[in-house]
């Protein structure tokens, strides 16, 4: 068979007709693919280019062709399109569809317009993901394609300052136990936000160890630690019994530092409790490690906190002939007093409670626990004394008064 001139069979004798019949049934079967372009072109004529192994047609101007499948395994092709005219698209809606929007991407369009490309490593999406799967869990995942490498998710709203984020979740490059960060830029707040009335949790190996309440209260979550150390003063007993949403803070304390550079000294570790539950009187307790040192002075005397008030009626001469004033030295103890030269004077705790039961707190030789005095109790009982003292010095001075005018 030869490659036909054109599709016109000419007015010949039967066997010249014959032939051009042949010619032209060969180039229908072989879609024209005789190794170079048809002689004559016509509108929408398939054409086998083996030269480029695409198969092609020509368009309605019978001179520009269109390629749009391979000779060779018979991968399509087609024009690059736009976005308002994409290249594949579908019979009830021409302007969805896919495109080449540039070297080694693919557009896609909605109505005419770009709404997601895909680049060699890269996604754009122009519009919201959702991830709504017909059933099960619905995740996004951003893994790696081998260790060691970091993986994240940026946040980006500035065109000008921050242009690769201006937040980042982040995590770390440096193997299984690697670094996880939430990463912040700019002078504007970094907020952690409940919209309705809800607690804030932080947890630590799955367990809840710190917590916002719904009110805004931190609170020390972790229900186990309780022995001595984290929990101050409190024994284990106690401590099932505390109500582990109040707010207490159940470690030994803060450590602070002497001054105000990085270099200045550190100190134990302390804390301060609220004490109204232990004793008959509420006093603010301090605490250093999980030693109790000593009450935070609260002379508090306002009549509204006080009720079944009464005059004083034992003898306050008696109870201050029977106190034993001391002088004495501060010796080591606990790892946190230290012995001092110096000569003090002042009282004995249980000596004082022995008189005076309402001027000491604590009972003695209670491990961990210090004795300390409330001197407004003290101070009452000897303005009572003197009261007594100066009524008996009237008197005799009546008396005197009378012998000397006899």
């Amino acid at each position: 068979m030869a490659k036909p001139a054109d599709f016109v069979v000419a007015n010949a004798s039967g066997s010249d007709v014959r032939t051009d019949l042949n010619n032209l049934f060969d180039a229908i079967s072989i879609n024209n693919g005789f190794g170079s372009v048809p002689t004559q072109k016509y509108k929408y004529m398939w054409y086998a280019d083996e030269a480029t192994s695409k198969m092609s047609f020509y368009k309605a101007n019978a001179s520009d062709k269109l390629d749009f499948i391979s000779l060779t395994d018979g991968s399509f092709f087609g024009p690059n399109g736009t976005a308002s005219n994409p290249s594949y698209t579908f019979s009830n809606s021409v302007s969805t569809g896919f495109y080449r929007s540039d070297a080694n991407e693919i557009g896609v369009s909605n109505n005419g317009t770009n709404t997601a490309l895909f680049k060699v490593n890269q996604l754009d999406i122009k519009g919201h993901i959702n991830v709504v799967p017909t059933s099960g869990t619905a995740y996004i995942e951003c893994k790696t394609g081998a260790n060691n490498q970091e993986a994240y998710i940026d946040f980006v709203t500035d065109t000008t300052t921050y242009t690769d984020y201006g937040l980042r979740l982040q995590r770390g490059s440096t193997g299984v136990d690697t670094d996880s960060s939430l990463i912040h830029k700019g002078t504007g707040k970094l907020e952690l936000k409940t919209v309705q009335v809800a607690p804030i949790s932080l947890n630590i190996n799955t367990v809840e160890r710190w917590a916002f309440n719904s009110v805004g209260g931190f609170q020390w979550k972790e229900d186990s630690c309780r022995n001595k150390y984290d929990l101050g003063h409190v024994s284990s007993a106690d401590a099932s019994s505390l109500d582990v949403t109040s707010g207490i803070i159940r470690l030994a304390g803060i450590t602070s530092r002497r001054g105000t550079g990085n270099q200045a000294a550190t100190a134990n570790s302390y804390n301060f409790f609220w004490d109204d539950y232990s004793t008959s009187t509420d006093h603010l307790e301090a605490w250093v490690d999980n030693q109790f040192v000593g009450d935070v002075t609260l002379v508090l005397s306002d009549y509204r906190i006080k009720r079944n008030i009464n005059l004083q009626t034992e003898s306050g001469i008696n109870k201050i002939k029977n106190l034993k004033p001391v002088t004495y030295q501060l010796a080591d103890y606990n790892e946190i007093f230290k012995s001092k030269d110096d000569v003090r004077e002042g009282f004995i705790a249980h000596e004082v409670q022995e008189v005076i039961p309402s001027a000491v707190n604590r009972e003695k030789d209670v491990e961990n626990s210090l004795q300390t005095l409330n001197l407004d109790a003290i101070v009452s009982v000897l303005t009572k004394a003197l009261q007594e003292a100066v009524a008996k010095i009237e008197t005799l001075e009546t008396k005197v008064a009378a012998l000397e005018g006899s």
